[in-house]
């Protein structure tokens, strides 16, 4: 529980970066390459504790994995593109490609079976 919480923060701070990084926001009070920094320490930081704890989750593991993986690859397409390195774009896309299929890979669409538990129209649940 405490894994999941540095990764929340790291994350946090990560995300800020990348406002400062993409909007240009708050550029009067850090400088883009120290913004930079932070969000490239802060960013595989939460990357990282969330491998590490991603057993624990509610999810699919297969889920859980094709997304983590395609966060690494979208992490390391905004190093390339921060770096100024060559095919940061296709990196992006590649990352970005693998996030929305794991989107697909939901329990339900796996097993066959369907999760209304939650849903609030659910006749099963009324009184």
């Amino acid at each position: 529980m405490l894994i999941k919480r540095i990764a929340s923060i790291c994350f946090a701070i990560a995300f800020l970066m990348a406002i400062v990084l993409f909007a240009r926001v708050g550029t009067n009070y850090i400088s883009i390459s120290t913004a930079r920094i932070i969000f490239m320490i802060a960013g595989a930081s939460a990357l990282v504790l969330n491998l590490f704890s991603f057993q624990s989750n509610k999810q699919n593991p297969v889920f859980t994995l094709v997304f983590w993986l395609g966060s690494v690859v979208l992490f390391v397409g905004l190093i390339f593109q921060f770096k100024h390195w060559p095919y940061h774009k296709v990196i992006v896309i590649v990352g970005l490609a693998i996030t929305g299929i794991s989107f697909f890979l939901s329990p339900s669409l796996l097993t066959g079976k369907s999760d209304t538990s939650d849903v609030l129209d659910d006749p099963k649940n009324q009184v």
